[in-house]
């Protein structure tokens, strides 16, 4: 399992054939081209993927003497630390907001404002192995080319990595099913049974 930001670079710069580096800062093209795109497309996997370990709760602060120049009456301040906002209060409802820079504005006036969203996690111990190799895998397409101007080894990189995405995905999406427990007459009438096992798809 990969325990550092070099490590994971190093499975990406052995699937474009090139050497191992030590640090992203030394003197070497791909210690560069790694620096260059590392953060960049670890926040992008993050974004894109749902990865459960990756997945975070929170209960948003108002904004104090809020002064809209029009439209929403309040505002709600982001973790500093959120990639994107998977949903507002109860995932079964259909709470409507909108994100503007570090704000959650809800489309209706809400009492607690809880939201979960990804967070940006920088400590790669937290990544588990699918990630890893997915994350390896879109860092490698990325830096390809510049290190290696093969065009071919390129694009088939992109391919397998799209390919780890949709297995990844879906994986994720199984390990955040959320599934609606039938105990009463009452939930049965209020809950339609094709939604007994509801997945929550990210917007």
């Amino acid at each position: 399992m990969a325990t550092t930001d070099i490590h994971i670079c190093n499975l990406a710069l052995s699937r474009c054939k090139e050497k191992n580096i030590t640090s992203m800062s030394e003197n070497t093209k791909s210690a560069e081209v790694c620096s260059m795109w590392y953060n960049i497309t670890r926040k992008s996997v993050l974004t894109n993927i749902n990865a459960s370990f990756s997945l975070k709760r929170a209960v948003l602060a108002e904004v104090a003497d809020y002064e809209p120049v029009f439209g929403h009456k309040k505002a709600y301040i982001l973790p500093k630390d959120c990639l994107q906002v998977i949903h507002l209060g109860n995932p079964l409802e259909n709470n409507l907001y909108q994100i503007e820079g570090e704000y959650l504005y809800p489309a209706e006036p809400i009492d607690k404002v809880e939201i979960k969203y990804i967070a940006d996690i920088e400590d790669v111990t937290k990544f588990d192995a699918d990630f890893i190799e997915l994350f390896a895998l879109t860092l490698a397409s990325k830096i390809c080319e510049p290190l290696t101007h093969d065009t071919e080894l390129a694009s088939y990189l992109k391919r397998l990595a799209d390919e780890k995405y949709i297995e990844t995905s879906t994986k994720y999406g199984r390990d955040n099913k959320i599934t609606v427990v039938k105990s009463s007459r009452f939930r049965e009438a209020k809950y339609n049974s094709e939604i007994e096992h509801y997945n929550y798809r990210i917007k």
